[in-house]
């Protein structure tokens, strides 16, 4: 079965030429053979990039291809030599692909809009609002448009003329060895415009920090290092790009005697030495509330018992971890004379001497 050329570069179905020749640029310089030399997966992969352009870039090749889901086959010239050699990703060195997009042209860097950058921000939240769930709110800073210059740059009133250097485009010509490649004017930042007094709000930046608050929701279950993701939280994107994400950290507080591995807790629970040689039924404490648990006769300090599905709820919500019940005897200490003599009483009922196994 034939890969999917759009996959292969990366692109949706509805990419233009332009973002075709990016693309390809970019994976291209990535993947060529002469930057990794010996390694023949990265071979295969620069072949498929290559069919995937050649293909893409044309438009009656595309045609076909997204109708009928055809290749057609590379075009025969010259010699069979001369065919293998540049069909050969070896033989294709860098200026020669670059030289192949643009045709001996002006290439052009990505100069469109950009995401801006993800926040990640720290919430601290309870043991209990990890295991139940809960909104929580979260203050933290941000960059805005300027309420000074309505994140135009310059001050209120100031006279604003068309930027020198790039003639209002916003993008300046440099040449790079025998092309030229278009970049973002470094006098405009790419806005076209310029004036010679900035505004004294934001610097000239257009942007300041400002602090904002969301209310977030942690789910049931969360454990310190969960990521909650708020779409269009972050900074702003630069050129009308969309803005980045809040990535919430949660940082779980610890629960004073309840200790949590993965969707399990484990608690160690004190009873008396009636209840752990007589046996007994006793409430123990768990995450959310007290339930019953039966302490057969007999049992040993350090003997765990499993209460099922009292743990940390999964994913979900349908199903929980189980709570785990460690026993610890507590022993008294024995001063009355009358006790002494029951306690020697009950040695006799029971003489084993528990050192003779050991």
């Amino acid at each position: 079965m034939r890969r999917d050329l759009y996959r292969t570069l990366g692109i949706p179905r509805q990419a233009r030429e332009r973002d075709i020749q990016r693309a390809y640029l970019k994976l291209a310089r990535k993947c060529h053979p002469d930057v990794n030399p010996g390694d023949r997966q990265v071979v295969v992969r620069f072949r498929e990039i290559q069919e995937a352009y050649r293909v893409l870039v044309n438009p009656a090749a595309r045609q076909l291809y997204d109708r009928k889901g055809q290749v057609l086959p590379p075009r025969k010239e010259g010699s069979p030599a001369r065919e293998k050699e540049a069909a050969s990703p070896e033989s294709r060195g860098w200026e020669n692909i670059i030289r192949d997009v643009f045709h001996g042209e002006t290439a052009e860097v990505d100069t469109g809009a950009s995401r801006g950058e993800d926040l990640h921000p720290v919430l601290e939240v309870s043991f209990q609002e990890s295991l139940k769930g809960a909104r929580k709110d979260i203050v933290y800073q941000r960059e805005a448009a300027c309420t000074v210059c309505g994140g135009r740059r310059f001050a209120p009133g100031a006279p604003v003329g068309e930027c020198g250097d790039c003639g209002g485009s916003g993008l300046v010509r440099v040449r790079r060895g025998p092309y030229q490649v278009k970049k973002i004017c470094p006098r405009c930042s790419g806005a076209g415009e310029t004036s010679t007094r900035f505004c004294a709000g934001c610097g000239g930046k257009g942007r300041r920090l400002v602090t904002e608050k969301r209310s977030v929701q942690v789910p049931a279950g969360s454990d310190s290092g969960t990521i909650i993701e708020v779409p269009g939280g972050g900074q702003p994107g630069k050129r009308g790009g969309e803005s980045g994400s809040l990535l919430v950290t949660v940082r779980v507080q610890p629960h004073p005697t309840i200790e949590r591995r993965g969707y399990n807790l484990f608690r160690t629970v004190p009873v008396t030495l009636a209840e752990a040689a007589g046996g007994s039924t006793i409430l123990a404490p768990t995450a959310e509330k007290k339930v019953s648990l039966k302490i057969p006769p007999g049992t040993q300090c350090g003997q765990q018992f499993r209460l099922r599905g009292k743990g940390v709820p999964l994913p979900g919500g349908s199903k929980r971890g189980d709570f785990y019940v460690t026993v610890k005897v507590r022993i008294p200490m024995v001063t009355d004379p009358g006790a002494r003599r029951l306690l020697r009483e009950l040695e006799k009922i029971y003489p084993e001497n528990p050192r003779v196994r050991a």
